[in-house]
């Protein structure tokens, strides 16, 4: 049986198991979500479900009264997180600022859990699959923290990465332990890959340090999956570059599950703010989080 998923009257795409993700959903927004059967041929009337997703969330490390409604002040380009000079015109000292309500859910040891009750986004894809687990995945390297270089060739191409393999250990990898994978389960992997022309077998390690998946990458830039992946253990995952070879790659995608669905950014990488960011006290007595150039304050 195939089942149609629908965001209102968007058709987001058909299924063949009874369970899926959603991706791109936006923060405390309401949704009509809608199921169909689908034959190839007819399709049954849709049922449908109206959902709100919850607010972002943060840590404010001082004691609120729990159910209270506060106030917090969002902006860009706050002074001192982009160089003098180099802000957008009218955007110096910070720029786009509103006020955004936030209800505080709970308290526990000094530290006060709130939740935005509106987005601080304006719009987002949505696409069906799982949640990709894998920060910073269109192009890796782009986050030293996240993503491993072996390699002194390796270096970024337009909207790919380009693996020079210069030794037999020439790979960039992911750690699992930097998303939380700590328990067993079945994953699946897809990946955008090409080589220099040539055919190459291109390594990519998965699970344990001593089992090894190999795909062979052949022609232009096309999609590869690696389904129904048990990992356990101590896992660990690499793009291992053939000996004086290159290949490029885009859009990795780590997922629960027992299928490879189309790629979507990390939450991580998408989100103003991070969900159950800690929000740190400045020299002022105020309270703040940060991503990149935006920042959302607290202030008693």
């Amino acid at each position: 049986m195939t089942y149609r998923v629908y965001n209102g009257t968007q058709l987001l795409g058909d299924v063949n198991n009874k369970s899926t993700g959603i991706n791109g959903l936006l923060p405390a927004t309401s949704y009509q979500l809608g199921v169909t059967n689908y034959n190839g041929n007819r399709e049954s009337s849709k049922a449908t479900i109206n959902v709100k997703t919850r607010g972002i969330r943060l840590i404010i490390p001082t004691s609120l009264t729990v159910n209270s409604t506060i106030t917090l002040n969002y902006q860009e380009y706050s002074l001192g997180l982009v160089p003098i000079g180099t802000e957008p015109a009218g955007m110096f000292g910070g720029g786009n600022k509103r006020d955004i309500q936030a209800k505080v859910i709970s308290v526990d040891n000094g530290k006060s859990t709130v939740e935005l009750l509106e987005p601080l986004e304006s719009s987002s894809t949505i696409s069906l699959g799982g949640t990709n687990l894998l920060k910073d995945s269109l192009v890796p390297l782009t986050a030293s923290s996240v993503w491993i270089n072996d390699g002194v060739s390796n270096q970024i191409v337009d909207d790919y990465v380009k693996i020079r393999g210069i030794s037999n250990n020439n790979r960039i990898y992911q750690p699992f332990s930097n998303n939380g994978l700590n328990a067993d389960g079945y994953y699946s992997i897809s990946f955008w890959a090409s080589n220099d022309g040539n055919d190459e077998e291109f390594d990519v390690q998965v699970g344990t340090w001593n089992s090894l998946q190999t795909v062979h990458v052949t022609g232009s830039f096309k999609l590869y999956k690696l389904e129904n992946v048990w990992l356990g253990g101590n896992p660990t995952f690499s793009f291992v570059a053939p000996f004086r070879k290159v290949v490029r790659l885009k859009k990795i995608k780590l997922e629960k599950g027992s299928k490879a669905t189309d790629w979507p950014p990390a939450p991580e990488d998408t989100q103003y703010i991070v969900d159950n960011t800690q929000m740190n006290r400045l020299q002022d007595g105020s309270f703040a989080a940060f991503n990149g150039y935006r920042a959302i304050y607290f202030r008693q």
